[in-house]
């Protein structure tokens, strides 16, 4: 008797891990916009360099906002499937001011395609990966994932398993880049503007349109 109150109980443990993500992707499908404070590292495995960089991320359906202070400023616009990259002058090395913008049509961008299944597409984000492992420790529920696709290798995620919050989101790309972003204080359905996804060019604006 004892025996089957032990499986049963491992049962209904593993029952209810596989169901954390789930229920964490429902979550943010149903927000009509989300915005979190992040943490973004890059780790370029073959040249053994590292960077660190603290921000925002902006969601609404379709469209997204990042915001990187490291070395120097970063901005990410994603809106009309259009990625647009802002890369601010180094205050000690450029004295031009110019701010550097690639514009990306149709782009398809690891981060921004993951990042944005996982807060809108429940179901094309599981087509996209297959469940390797998940596990439990300290309230932290951990599923590694398999992409279907070749434009990353691995992806992890860390997740508060009390609040259902994101806590980390790993990737290894084509590349050997290993990005990892740290999320914290989650806002759920704020107000946002379109204006707040939509890059504004000034006139020393140096872009370049791929």
């Amino acid at each position: 008797m004892k025996f089957v109150v032990f499986v049963f109980s491992i049962f209904i443990a593993l029952f209810a891990e596989a169901h954390t993500l789930r229920k964490t992707l429902e979550k943010y499908s149903k927000a009509t916009s989300l915005k979190f404070d992040i943490k973004k590292v890059d780790e370029k495995v073959a040249l053994g360099t590292k960077s660190e960089s603290h921000g925002i991320l902006k969601y609404q359906k379709n469209k997204m906002y990042i915001l990187q202070n490291g070395d120097k400023k970063v901005e990410i616009f994603y809106l009309n499937k259009a990625l647009t990259l802002v890369e601010y002058p180094d205050a000690d090395f450029d004295e031009t001011e110019k701010r550097k913008v690639t514009v990306i049509k149709n782009a398809s961008s690891p981060l921004i395609t993951s990042l944005l299944n996982l807060f809108s597409n429940p179901k094309e984000f599981n087509k996209q990966f297959s469940t390797i492992s998940e596990n439990v420790h300290n309230d932290v529920f951990t599923a590694e994932l398999k992409p279907k696709l070749n434009n990353i290798k691995n992806l992890s995620l860390k997740i508060n398993k009390k609040t259902l919050e994101l806590i980390e989101l790993s990737f290894i790309d084509d590349v050997d880049t290993k990005t990892t972003l740290h999320f914290e204080n989650s806002k759920h359905n704020a107000k946002m503007l379109r204006s707040e996804f939509q890059y504004k060019q000034l006139k020393t604006d140096e872009v370049m349109i791929q």
